[in-house]
């Protein structure tokens, strides 16, 4: 999954609490699903890879958007474990800090 995608779901779970008030038991579990997805993917991406061709003593490529996954990963974290135990208000207070660090 791509940066834009990651983005968007994450958008998109964060929407369905923010305006589910009475969402279900299934409700919960799906979005947390897709929020655990979403980590999932940060934290796959915001972990540079090296390639066996590049040694050690390689220049720094600066990479926008892992800074920004790097940021926002404690936020989705917090979201994820507000979400676990249905803490609606803290989950959107966190998952509305992680958009803004996206």
């Amino acid at each position: 999954m791509w940066y834009g995608n990651t983005k968007t779901l994450l958008e998109s779970a964060l929407r369905q609490l923010d305006l589910g008030a009475s969402a279900s038991d299934e409700d919960w579990k799906a979005q947390t699903d897709v929020v655990e997805t979403c980590l999932s993917e940060m934290l796959e991406k915001s972990v540079p890879g090296l390639s066996p061709h590049h040694s050690v003593d390689s220049r720094y490529v600066h990479r926008p958007a892992i800074d920004k996954l790097n940021r926002a990963v404690p936020h989705v974290q917090a979201m994820l474990a507000a979400m676990r135990t249905q803490d609606r208000t803290e989950a959107l207070k966190h998952g509305a800090e992680a958009m803004r660090r996206l």
